[in-house]
């Protein structure tokens, strides 16, 4: 619009210029028809001929040329009148003009011979250019007659024209430039991979790029014009992000909100996550327009977490497993010592201690070798001229391939003989048991032999389990009774650690048990002894069974059956049913907690239910819960013992009794396992 004016002022200058002159009109109906043919079309260049054309009728010229002038080149050709004016020994000679000749903004008249054998007169041109932009200039006039009466009228409506027309082209380069521009800001917000979300005054959502959609789970169209913080800010921040749009819009004061910020970001599946904000507040045409570029970090917070979990494993197995610990960086200044050596030189922490050796100088000599080296050194030993010798290692600290210090350890040896022997028996435990093993791989190897290829995995499987498994397990329990045989010789902290010993080796066996009795029933090859049962009956018993373990644990349990029709089913089987989900409802109830078994028939379907008030299941993870190894994810994470095998059993039962089972949940509420099962048939039903 800018250039329009411009152009617009030039032909206004143009008219006051010509009430000096002609008083016909002529030069100014031809600038009046050139404005609104060339500022009121959209495709300007396509009515210049008809400009060219009026203009030439008007002064009574031979020919009018349109072009830019391009130095060292021939003139592009804009447009002429007629169309054959465009004359090549025209156009070269008007290129041929010196740069003296054109520096100016003023008009330049010359006489232009035909060649040799043209039948044309000689022709009279006035060379008109428009003021220069940025040191070009854009537009050219080329007015041809057949006498050189060039008058200030044809001068100022030449000029003015040229400046109309220079002003379009620049119109037109700028329209080019300000869309490539657009486009380009438009593909770098839409292929940017930093998340990019922008919010009018009211905060109402006005752009949301795939990086936002990716991040948040919301559709691009789904959340244009609705509200951010009703969609994306959590509940608690809410009231101060809206306060801060206010706030900006009324003083024009971003608080809080400046450089790069930690905040809780809501998803459409109403998970939380960690980002990273950028805002930036813009004014954009008057209106105040909210940006805000966001980056995940919640993988790096974990990773964070996992790191510090790491550095604080680390400091426990040094500080209960490492009796000496020396840390030093690049410069050899102590690190990380809790005493008052920290910053200390390394050599004069050296210094101080190499009087405990018998042979201080050969200890000085081979520590120097070894840190000069910058090569692991492990198990040297060095007497004591107490009698004690201690066992040192050395690893230089190494990042990237860059030496970044040193790291010394050190252990008192002088028990080595106690922990020889006790390696010894290790030793010939674990040759014993390899031998078994070895023995064991013989007979499955041998076993295997004669099987089917089709069972081959499968029976493998079971071999590893029944030998590589119980074999070694075996020995283990056996040790622990006889070693429990002698308690009377073992401390309370020893008899603690046969405590353990002997509850994770029956955790093993109920492992390897729940494995081949899964494997048994997905093979199809654990009959069922039929009978009739009473599930009410079963229900009670199988709560009974358990209400002893539960209250160990401050669990209550309540029963709540009725009578009914009986079911035909291994009564077994369903017992180990129940077990399994009353034992699951216990273990992941909390202390004081109550877990509700129920049974009723209704339409000759039992429905037994067994309700906890426990941790709950979080959502969409329950329909994989009855794979096999699947556990919920916060029952991995709060430290629950579990193998994951346990429901695949049960479904895989409950479906041999032609039932189903479901489960509902709220997570940290509880849940609730539901065991379908078909009544007997009535006597004399087909």
């Amino acid at each position: 619009m800018g250039v329009h004016r411009e152009a617009g002022s030039r032909v206004v200058a143009a008219h006051a210029a010509l009430d000096h002159g002609r008083r016909d009109g002529t030069a100014t109906a031809v600038l009046d028809f050139a404005a609104a043919q060339l500022l009121g079309d959209d495709t300007p260049f396509g009515m210049l001929p008809a400009v060219l054309e009026r203009l030439a009728g008007g002064f009574g010229l031979r020919a009018a040329l349109a072009f830019q002038p391009d130095p060292g080149q021939l003139p592009t050709v804009l447009a002429a009148h007629p169309a054959d004016a465009a004359d090549p020994v025209l156009l070269a000679r008007i290129d041929a003009l010196s740069l003296a000749q054109r520096k100016g903004t003023g008009p330049v008249q010359l006489t232009v011979e035909p060649g040799e054998g043209s039948p044309r007169p000689a022709a009279h041109l006035l060379l008109v250019y428009s003021a220069p932009v940025d040191g070009q200039c854009l537009c050219a006039l080329a007015l041809i007659a057949d006498a050189p009466a060039w008058d200030d009228e044809i001068h100022a409506a030449a000029h003015a024209m040229a400046d109309l027309l220079a002003a379009q082209i620049r119109y037109a380069r700028v329209t080019v430039r300000l869309a490539e521009r657009q486009a380009l800001t438009r593909a770098l917000i839409e292929r940017s991979p930093t998340a990019i979300l922008a919010m009018d005054a009211d905060g109402a959502l006005i752009e949301f790029n795939p990086a936002a959609e990716e991040l948040s789970g919301y559709r691009h169209d789904d959340v244009l014009g609705r509200q951010m913080a009703d969609l994306m800010i959590p509940e608690r921040d809410r009231s101060r992000f809206r306060e801060h749009i206010r706030t900006y819009v009324r003083t024009g004061d971003p608080g809080e909100f400046t450089g790069q910020m930690r905040v809780g970001l809501l998803r459409a599946d109403g998970t939380e996550r960690v980002v990273e904000l950028t805002p930036a507040q813009l004014t954009v045409g008057g209106r105040t327009v909210f940006t805000g570029f966001l980056r995940d970090l919640t993988e790096l917070e974990r990773s964070y977490d996992a790191l510090a979990d790491q550095t604080e494993r680390l400091n426990c197995l040094i500080a209960t497993a490492i009796p000496g610990v020396l840390i030093a960086d690049e410069q050899g200044a102590v690190l990380d010592e809790p005493g008052q050596l920290t910053g200390t030189s390394a050599v004069s922490v050296l210094q101080r201690i190499q009087g405990t050796f018998t042979d201080p100088d050969d200890f000085i000599r081979r520590i120097a070798e070894a840190a000069a080296a910058r090569r692991p050194v492990t198990g040297e030993q060095a007497p004591c001229a107490d009698g004690r010798t201690l066992e040192c290692d050395y690893w230089p600290l190494m990042v990237d391939g860059r030496y970044r210090g040193d790291l010394w350890f050190a252990w008192d040896m002088s028990e080595r003989t106690d922990m020889a022997e006790r390696r010894q028996q290790l030793l010939a435990a674990e040759l014993a048991a390899r031998r078994l093993a070895e023995q064991a791989q013989r007979q499955l190897e041998e076993q295997n032999e004669r099987l089917k290829a089709q069972d081959e995995a499968r029976n493998q499987f079971l071999a590893v389990v029944s030998h590589e498994l119980r074999t070694p397990l075996t020995s283990i329990v056996s040790f622990a009774e006889l070693i429990r045989g002698e308690a009377e010789g073992l401390t309370p902290d020893g008899i603690k650690f046969l405590d353990i010993i002997e509850r994770n080796a029956d955790r093993l066996y109920r492992l390897i048990g729940d494995l081949l009795m899964l494997d048994r029933l997905e093979a199809g090859v654990l009959p069922l002894d039929m009978a009739d049962v009473d599930i009410a009956e079963l229900t009670d018993e199988a709560v009974g069974s358990a209400y002893a373990a539960a209250a160990k644990q401050g669990i209550t349990i309540e029963a709540e059956t009725e009578e009914g029709p009986s079911v035909q089913g291994d009564p077994k089987r369903l017992m180990q049913v129940l077990d399994n989900l009353i034992a699951n409802a216990v273990k992941f109830s909390h202390r004081g907690g109550l877990v509700r078994v129920t049974a009723a028939c209704q339409d000759r379907t039992w429905r037994i239910d067994v309700t906890d008030s426990g941790i709950g299941i979080p959502p969409g993870e329950a329909s994989y819960l009855f794979s096999r190894f699947v556990r919920a994810s916060n029952a991995r994470t709060s430290g629950v013992p579990g193998t994951g095998l346990g429901l695949s059993i049960v479904k895989i039962m409950v479906e041999m009794h032609q039932g189903r089972i479901e489960v509902r949940s709220a997570l940290g509420e509880g849940s609730t396992f539901s065991v379908y099962l078909p009544a007997s048939a009535l006597e004399g039903s087909a």
